[in-house]
């Protein structure tokens, strides 16, 4: 073991401890607020699943269109990918926590009982999230350990599973929380997210190998991905708002109390307008520290848009627990990535390798 790897390993194990302490503070604070720690705890686990998820996303489509950008991720994408059977261990406490969460299990006066019957239950909302976490998992598992023409079929299922999951996924661990509100293009917004995620990531923590053209590959990703999720949920706030539903309208109304509205502008100008307007400079897109800050601010955007979608039902004090919850799971993504518990980098092996 060199001494840089050892230092690496050392500081791993540091924020790994730290984590667990983090954790042991959620955890007192749910003595005295189990509501506030339960949607804190939902927070910080999203935010951890949009970065590994988002990065197994990112090693499947490399697998299958190759590109010299997945040099560029795949020292930061690749361990996240690798950790995320991590996410089973997470969704423990949500799976616990759930009749604190979800009020259709309590009050399902405002739900149409073919919808209770069917899909919101307990038994079926369980499943669910097992079986997307399972299949995440093995692909994870898989996928690096599957070369040549396998490894893209392998990636193509796993592609076209995601895309199922995900849509129903994102509507028990965001949606449900304020059932009956619906919106069909949450699902694809939850998916961009993740991808905005990963790159994100892989930007900020992805060692320098100095400038080149494929880093420049990644800030056009990044910047064509935070454009993307821009315009999603532009377009579903425009259509609910145009559509003039109460059971839609009522979200938007819940969230025009203090602090809800500053959460919004926050999330908005981190997640979206500082990015489209950095990115949008070549000398940003193309260098390294400059697509770290936009990397670190997309990161920072998307932790406060998550509490802005989760923390509204609970109140103002599942703030302080997402803060927590969220400082907690970033720790532990640090610790794991600077451990290397990862799998080889063949996880991105290009389209046209055999």
């Amino acid at each position: 073991m060199n001494g840089n790897h050892f230092h690496r390993a050392a500081w791993g194990n540091a924020a790994l401890v730290a984590a667990a302490w983090v954790g042991i503070v959620l955890v007192v604070l749910a003595v005295f607020d189990a509501g506030a720690a339960a949607a804190g705890w939902l927070t910080g686990f999203v935010f951890a699943a949009q970065i590994l998820l988002g990065s197994l996303t990112l090693a499947m489509i490399h697998r299958l269109t190759g590109g010299a950008w997945g040099a560029v991720v795949a020292p930061a994408a690749v361990p996240a990918a690798a950790a995320v059977p991590l996410l089973a261990v997470l969704a423990i406490p949500l799976f616990i926590a759930i009749a604190m969460l979800d009020p259709w299990l309590h009050q399902a006066g405002a739900i149409k009982p073919d919808v209770l019957s069917y899909y919101l239950n307990l038994p079926s909302y369980i499943v669910r999230s097992a079986v997307a976490l399972i299949g995440w998992s093995a692909l994870a598992w898989f996928l690096p350990r599957t070369p040549g023409r396998a490894g893209e079929l392998l990636a193509a299922l796993g592609l076209a599973f995601h895309a199922l999951v995900i849509s129903s996924v994102s509507i028990d661990w965001y949606l449900s929380l304020e059932a009956p509100f619906t919106s069909s293009s949450f699902g694809a917004s939850v998916a961009v997210s993740s991808l905005l995620a990963a790159l994100a990531w892989s930007v900020v923590v992805a060692p320098a190998t100095g400038e080149s053209a494929p880093v420049g590959d990644v800030g056009g990703l990044l910047l064509a991905t935070v454009l993307g999720i821009t315009y999603i949920d532009f377009m579903a706030v425009l259509v609910i708002w145009y559509g003039d539903i109460p059971r839609e309208e009522i979200w938007f109304v819940v969230r025009e109390r203090w602090p809800w509205p500053v959460l919004a502008v926050a999330a908005f100008l981190l997640g979206s307008l500082i990015p489209t307007l950095a990115l949008l400079l070549s000398r940003v897109r193309n260098a390294r520290r400059p697509l770290r800050a936009v990397g670190l601010c997309v990161l920072a955007g998307l932790a406060i848009y998550d509490a802005y979608l989760i923390a509204p039902p609970t109140g103002t004090a599942a703030l302080w627990t997402a803060l927590v919850a969220v400082s907690g799971v970033s720790l532990m993504t640090i610790g794991v990535f600077l451990r290397g518990t990862a799998a080889p980098l063949s996880a991105m092996e290009p389209a046209d390798a055999r």
